[in-house]
C-alpha cells in the first residue's frame, strides 16, 4: 500500500467519523431515538450502521480531510451540533405538547405539588398524553422516515468541511421558539377557556351561597370540565398536532439550507 492510498484510505475513515458524530448528534436530540426506552448500545449500532451506509455513498463527494488532532476535534464538535439542530428542530412539537400539557395540569390541579416542591420533576399527566398523541401521529406521517431524509439531504446541503450559521439560521430558530409558545396555547386553549369559566361560575356561585365550600367543590369541578372538554378537543388537538408535524418538517429543511453560505447568497 503506498502512500497515496493510505491517505486516501485515512479521509474516507475521517469522514465516515464525522458522518456518525453528526448522526448520533441527530439520534441524542430527535424525537423517538432519543428516547430513554431505546438502550444505548441499540442507538449506537444504529448510528454505525446508517453511519456505513451514507460513507459510501457520500465519501466521493466529501472534501478530503486531513489528519490533524486541533481541525478534526472542531469539525467533530461542529458536527455534533449539527445533529443536534437537526433533532431539536423537529422536536418542537412534542416540547409544545407537553408545555400545554403542563398548563392545563396546572389548571386542573394535577400539578399543583410543584407548587410546594419546584425541584419536583415528575412528568404531567395530561403532558404525558399530549406527548404521546403527538408521537403516535410522528410514526403516522412518517416523521422517523423524514429525520432520516433530512440527515441524508444534510450531506449534500452542508458538507462537512462547511458551516455556517446566518441571520436567516438564526430568524428560523427564533420562530421556530415563538411558534412553540403560539402552538401550546392552541393546545391547550380550549380546555384553559372551560376551566376559567368553570372558576367564573364558582366564583359567583361563593357570592350567591357563602356556606358553600366552594374550595373543596373546585377540586371535582375542575377534573370534571377538563378531562370532559380534553376529551371533546381532541379532534381538533389531533388535527393541529398532525399540521403543526408536517409545518414543522419543511422548516427543518430551510434550517439546513439556511447553513450553507452557497444557498443563503
Amino acid at each position: 500500500m503506498d502512500q497515496a492510498q493510505l491517505e486516501i484510505l485515512t479521509s474516507k475513515f475521517l469522514i465516515g467519523g464525522l458522518i456518525f458524530i453528526r448522526i448520533l448528534g441527530m439520534m441524542a436530540a430527535a424525537p423517538v431515538f432519543r428516547s430513554v426506552a431505546i438502550n444505548a448500545k441499540v442507538k449506537v449500532f444504529l448510528a454505525a450502521v446508517m453511519a456505513l451506509i451514507m460513507t459510501n455513498v457520500y465519501a466521493e463527494s466529501q472534501p478530503v480531510i486531513e489528519f490533524d488532532v486541533f481541525n478534526v476535534s472542531v469539525i467533530a464538535l461542529k458536527e455534533f451540533f449539527f445533529g443536534v439542530l437537526i433533532g431539536f428542530s423537529a422536536n418542537m412539537v412534542f416540547f409544545a405538547a407537553r408545555f400545554a400539557g403542563g398548563l392545563i395540569d396546572m389548571e386542573m390541579g394535577y400539578n399543583t405539588s410543584m407548587l410546594f416542591d419546584p425541584t419536583n420533576i415528575n412528568p404531567t399527566l395530561v403532558g404525558e398524553f399530549k406527548d404521546l398523541i403527538t408521537l403516535m401521529l410522528f410514526f403516522f406521517i412518517n416523521g422517523h422516515h423524514y429525520l432520516i431524509e433530512s440527515l441524508h439531504a444534510s450531506f449534500h446541503i452542508v458538507p462537512i468541511s462547511k458551516f455556517f450559521i446566518s441571520d436567516i439560521t438564526v430568524r428560523h430558530l427564533t420562530a421556530m421558539m415563538v411558534t412553540v409558545f403560539v402552538l401550546a396555547m392552541k393546545f391547550a386553549a380550549p380546555v384553559l377557556v372551560a376551566l376559567f369559566s368553570a372558576n367564573l361560575s364558582l366564583a359567583l356561585l361563593a357570592r350567591v351561597a357563602p356556606q358553600t365550600n366552594i374550595f373543596i367543590l373546585s377540586f371535582q369541578v375542575k377534573i370534571i370540565v377538563g378531562l370532559s372538554m380534553l376529551l371533546l378537543s381532541l379532534p381538533i388537538m389531533v388535527y393541529i398536532i398532525k399540521w403543526a408535524l408536517e409545518n414543522f418538517q419543511s422548516q427543518t429543511l430551510e434550517i439546513i439550507m439556511s447553513l450553507n453560505p452557497v444557498n443563503v447568497a
